[in-house]
This record gives C-alpha cells, sequence and structure tokens, in this order.
C-alpha cells in the first residue's frame, strides 16, 4: 500500500470469490496464483488487469485470490489455502514484511516458486524475484515536492500505517531523512491511520488544533490522504497545509486537479503485474530471473492532469471465460 488499499467496488472486486477466480479457461493450462495484498483495492485491482493481459498474451492461466483486508492475519489463510492447490508459481503482493514470510516459506518448501510484487517480505532469500520500486526514493522524492510547496520552512508531519509493511516503512524513513537535512523545516514525526480514512482525517484536525503553524503533511498510502483531505476540509485548511501523497487512486486524482493535494507520488500497478507475469513465464520456461526488478515511480503536480489520467489506478478488466 506501497501501495493503494482502500476497498472500493471495481470490476475485479466484483470477480473474486471467497479465494479467487480462473482467468480464461480457453488459455493453456499453468498453475499460477496471485495473491493480492487486498480484496477491491484500486491499486490491486490495476495490478490484476495488468497480470491478466499479460497471461493472455502469453498463453497462461492465473487463479486469483484475494484476503478481506490487508493484514497479515487476513492474507496468512490464504496463503495456506493456496499452498495446499500447490501452483508452480505463486504470485504475492505480501501485507506484512515479517507477518507472512513463514507461510511463504511453508508454500516454497513445497516446490512452488514465488515472485513478490510491489511490497517485500523481511526474509526474501527463498522468493525468486522481487518486482519493486524503491520506495525510500519515492519517499526522498515526497520530500524534495515538500520542501518546494511550503517553500523550505514550515512544520510537516507524516501520516502512515503501524510498522509493519516494508512499504509504507520505507517511504516514511526516505521522507524523514530528506526533510530532516532542511534547516528551515521542524519535523513532527509519524502518526499512524491504521489503513482507515476517518482515522487520518481526526490525525490531522487535532494535529492542527496542536500546531496551528502546520504546513505540510506527508500521507504514505491513498487511505491517509484521502482522510487527510476530509481533515483539511474540517479545519478549513485546504490550501494552507500543503498535502503531499503517495499512490494515484481516483480520489486523489480528483483533489489533485481541485487543488486539495499538491503532489501525488505515484506508481504503474498494471505494468507491475504485466512485469510479474512475465518473470513467471521465464521461470517456468526455465530462463534464469534477476533477484531484483524495479519498477518506475512518478512524480505528479497539481498543473500535470493529463499525467495524473495516464497514472490513475484503474481496473480496466475484459474478462470472458
Amino acid at each position: 500500500m506501497s501501495k493503494s488499499r482502500i476497498r472500493s467496488a471495481g470490476v475485479l472486486a466484483c470477480l473474486v470469490a471467497t479465494l479467487g477466480f480462473v482467468g480464461p479457461a480457453d488459455a493453456a493450462e499453468t498453475s499460477v496464483a496471485l495473491i493480492l495484498g487486498v480484496k477491491g483495492s484500486p491499486f490491486d485491482d490495476a495490478l490484476a488487469c495488468g497480470a491478466l493481459e499479460a497471461a493472455n498474451k502469453l498463453g497462461l492461466t492465473i487463479a486469483l485470490f484475494a484476503p478481506d483486508h490487508f493484514t497479515a492475519e487476513s492474507q496468512a489463510p490464504v496463503i495456506d489455502a493456496v499452498t495446499a492447490r500447490q501452483p508452480t508459481i505463486t504470485i504475492i503482493s505480501p501485507a506484512d514484511s515479517h507477518g507472512v514470510t513463514r507461510p511463504l516459506k511453508r508454500m516454497a518448501e513445497r516446490g512452488t516458486k514465488l515472485v513478490t510484487v510491489d511490497t517485500t517480505i523481511s526474509d526474501p532469500s527463498f522468493v525468486a524475484t522481487q518486482v519493486v520500486t524503491s520506495n525510500i526514493e519515492g519517499g526522498q522524492m515526497a520530500a524534495d515536492a515538500m520542501i518546494e510547496a511550503i517553500g523550505g520552512k514550515g512544520t510537516v508531519m507524516v501520516i502512515t500505517n503501524p510498522p509493519g509493511s516494508t512499504a509504507q516503512d520505507e517511504r516514511a524513513k526516505g521522507f524523514e531523512d530528506a526533510i530532516k537535512r532542511v534547516p528551515g523545516v521542524t519535523y513532527l514525526g509519524a502518526q499512524y491511520q491504521n489503513d482507515d480514512p476517518q482515522k487520518a482525517a481526526e490525525i490531522v484536525t487535532s494535529s492542527l488544533s496542536a500546531h496551528p503553524d502546520l504546513a505540510g503533511i506527508f500521507s504514505t498510502n491513498d487511505q491517509g490522504a484521502i482522510g487527510a483531505v476530509t481533515g483539511l476540509r474540517q479545519a478549513r485548511a485546504v490550501g494552507r497545509v500543503k498535502l503531499v501523497a503517495y499512490d494515484s487512486a481516483a480520489a486523489e486524482v480528483a483533489a489533485l486537479k481541485n487543488r486539495q493535494i499538491s503532489v501525488l507520488i505515484a506508481q504503474d500497478p498494471k505494468r507491475e503485474g504485466e512485469m510479474s507475469v512475465e518473470i513467471a513465464k521465464k521461470l517456468l520456461d526455465g530462463h534464469p530471473v534477476d533477484k531484483e526488478v524495479r519498477a518506475d515511480t512518478v512524480v505528479i503536480k497539481a498543473t500535470e492532469t493529463a499525467k495524473a489520467d495516464r497514472y490513475e489506478y484503474k481496473s480496466d478488466c475484459s474478462l470472458s471465460y
């Protein structure tokens, strides 16, 4: 979350069954599973659409699985269920760097090759490939954007998830390390919103009450950003407090165009899904693969509406059985 994890209705959200669905039946029978971070997330939907599109081109069939919540507790039973099916390849976006390592290791010990995408685990030694963006660099990009937005001085804070998600932990660290080097900026630290926009809104209003001079907020994912916009509205501080946010869910893109968000730091989940399946095909064909493959991260300013449209997280699958 990486990455966007907001629960919204989408094409895939309607099609995912209790544990998943299988791609086009006329594709060559190949045992590839894709475990998303959470069901119904714009980011995950876009990633899955990219994976399914690539699978169609490469003649693969993919079984798609997703937990109801972006937590280790919710994802671990899904991993166990997929392990029982003994797929040849599993592509997974881990919900927690530590909490799902053990069930994934059990899966690998039973012969399944693993590809992680977007997020990673604490011990990737048994993973064939990791498809990742540099979240540290993304956090640094956010700091640079914040410094520009606030004119190099002022008080700033981070809204993120509790420690555990490698992607969001690294985004916060990249931001903090960069922002602390700026003499004119006072850093208040991070507060945790638990993937809850309402909690993020409450953090914003209470922080503004305690620090009326607050100049900027960095949110490490879309849910925090959407909640932060609500909090800024409630405090009548939209525009005065600059908001820099990770992800480009539809609500974030709309807020960017309305100048409620100053800058978005966006990924390309559809391309990440395609890359993951391309790697799976190489593994199936016995070809060597790199241990780590980098995907792009981009900065989108409020004036760059065409770029925002290009990188908006969308579910655009056209499925047939």
